[in-house]
């Protein structure tokens, strides 16, 4: 069995795109639309999260219980927070990336009639998020997403 460190993060609305990939890496990331900093400052203290945000103000407000992200760019962000946290925390494809619930591996039965019918056809391994429902399966898109995290982690360059 896997051993994860217990990484809690809550991204801002500054950071909404890299939480999504951070929840891909399988990182426990709440997402807060709001802008007001001292509402994300009361949630992140709450939740015992640390706050991950583009916005210095509350990153000063929260000090060592918040990450400043450091660049504009996805992929640096993704860097950056996955050195902070080390790769030992990360533990890619074992959250839903909507709804941040770990995912449970299903029998290839149960997911028949709940995905497209070729996709049951074509693969054997299946994950259902339990809170909101959603499929997950090794496909094209998964094989997108592997190899830019390979990008990603190894240091690749964007572009």
């Amino acid at each position: 069995m896997r051993k994860t460190v217990a990484v809690r993060l809550l991204v801002d609305r500054t950071a909404g795109k890299l939480g999504r990939w951070l929840r891909i890496l399988g990182l426990d990331v709440e997402y807060v639309a709001t802008c007001d900093e001292a509402e994300i400052a009361r949630i992140a203290r709450q939740t015992a999260r640390k706050a991950v945000t583009r916005t210095r103000g509350l990153a000063e407000r929260l000090g060592a219980d918040a990450i400043l992200l450091e660049s504009e760019h996805l992929e640096e962000q993704i860097r950056q927070i996955v050195n902070l946290v080390g790769k030992d925390a990360c533990d890619p494809f074992s959250r839903c990336n909507v709804c941040n619930a770990e995912l449970k591996e299903i029998e290839k039965e149960e997911a028949k009639g709940r995905v497209p019918q070729y996709v049951y056809e074509t693969h054997d391994e299946f994950a259902v998020c339990p809170l909101c429902g959603r499929y997950y399966w090794q496909g094209t898109h998964w094989e997108h997403m592997v190899k830019r995290i390979d990008k990603i982690l190894g240091g690749g360059k964007d572009g």
